[in-house]
């Protein structure tokens, strides 16, 4: 992704220039999806955690986000000191994702759509995902048994519409249709859910630190694409 906006009017992207865009995007929505989705595999501990860096977010850096992924990389680093990791992480992922919402920072958007909320879970947002995936000819895989609204639902559906979108020919109008949901699907309360994330501290700072650094990437990817797209809108803090 090239923060254009950051160098004055910026040039229109070329067809190929967008499809390498669209095609990192969607890669690094995909590892963000799959992260939050369940607890970090046997596989995939050791793809991403075991030996060097957390390869797929290194070009975050040259988005501006080199505290957030030296953050990141460091938790990484405390956590493979441990003798049994891969549980340790286990620990954190159930302490933050699945407890009562007092405690933990559950990734449901409809957690987040109150303050008064009795019965946060399937509420409005998750009725409009579901809307949104029925619209596309999108369904939420049979084994994931999770409301719609869950985060890893949205990530995995912006990487899916960045690839679709990858040979798009109106690429201002693909830009400004997915920067439009990353607003109403994601960042109006992502916000909410990264401050959770930290407040909840867990045995080990990974997920606090992912959650930030998810947080910096998709307000990035939401001013890339209306940079593309026009400046339709801005994206919500």
């Amino acid at each position: 992704m090239d923060a254009r906006s950051q160098a004055g009017t910026p040039a229109p992207l070329s067809p190929a220039e967008w499809r390498f865009a669209s095609t990192q995007r969607a890669g690094l929505y995909g590892w963000f999806s799959r992260l939050y989705a369940q607890e970090v595999t046997d596989e995939l501990f050791r793809s991403h955690f075991a030996d060097g860096g957390f390869a797929p977010f290194a070009g975050l850096a040259g988005l501006g986000l080199d505290a957030d992924v030296h953050r990141l990389d460091a938790a990484i680093a405390a956590l493979r000191a441990e003798q049994l990791p891969r549980l340790e992480l286990a620990a954190d992922f159930a302490q933050l994702f699945l407890l009562d919402g007092k405690t933990s920072a559950l990734p449901y958007a409809s957690a987040y759509a109150g303050k008064d909320a009795a019965s946060p879970l399937y509420g409005a947002a998750e009725a409009r995902m579901r809307d949104f995936l029925a619209a596309r000819a999108l369904a939420i895989q049979a084994d994931f048994r999770e409301p719609a609204d869950h985060l890893a639902v949205a990530l995995a559906v912006m990487a899916d519409v960045a690839e679709r979108d990858s040979g798009a020919s109106d690429l201002p109008a693909a830009a400004a249709a997915q920067a439009d949901f990353l607003r109403t699907a994601l960042l109006d309360w992502l916000p909410h859910f990264v401050a959770r994330c930290q407040q909840a501290r867990p045995r080990f700072d990974l997920y606090p630190a992912l959650a930030a650094l998810l947080l910096g990437f998709v307000r990035a990817d939401a001013a890339f694409l209306e940079d593309v797209g026009g400046g339709a809108g801005a994206a919500a803090d």
